[in-house]
């Protein structure tokens, strides 16, 4: 286990404890982050607030539980001081079809500019729906972990996922920037 002792360290030590601590712990805070905060848009704000406070509390004794309690407590921050939305409601009566663990957008988004059109797109959307492609795409979790972390279903998971990627094919087909 990480543990920074802060108090003997000299700043370039502090920094380099601090860098080990943050590259130990990110990904595991960038994906609760991601799961607890509502908006997308907010998740690189709630994440810098952690470091931040991580930074400023180097002097004590810090390890990787304490990382995650302060990001417990920004979170709870996040939800505390920032207004709340109601939640949209989704009546989910339509049979979802099969779909494989293994949809890969880039089979149609390979262009730069089509994967900037697709995460544009996305915010436009519901949150949750830039949650799952974040997490599936980026984190590479499996359906079933996003049905987890988001306490959804696996087949809410794969339908916002599969009705998504339809949306975004046939706009890019529509447009003739579709290249597979």
């Amino acid at each position: 286990m990480l543990e920074v002792e802060v108090d003997k360290l000299n700043t370039r030590e502090a920094f380099n404890q601090f860098h080990e601590l943050y590259v130990d712990t990110y990904d595991e805070v960038l994906k609760y982050v991601v799961c607890h905060v509502r908006s997308m848009s907010d998740v690189e704000d709630v994440i810098q607030d952690i470091y931040m406070a991580v930074f400023k509390k180097i002097k004590k004794h810090i390890n990787r539980e304490y990382v995650f309690g302060i990001a417990k407590h920004k979170v709870k921050d996040y939800y505390r001081f920032r207004y709340r939305r109601e939640k949209d409601i989704w009546n989910f009566t339509d049979e979802i079809e099969d779909i494989s663990d293994n949809l890969d957008i880039l089979e149609f988004v390979i262009q730069v500019d089509q994967i900037d059109f697709v995460w544009d797109y996305l915010k436009h959307k519901n949150c949750l729906i830039g949650k799952i492609f974040f997490l599936y795409y980026y984190q590479n979790c499996s359906l079933k972990e996003i049905a987890y972390l988001l306490e959804i279903t696996e087949s809410n998971v794969k339908h916002y996922l599969y009705r998504t990627l339809k949306e975004i094919q046939v706009i890019l087909k529509e447009e003739g920037g579709f290249h597979e």
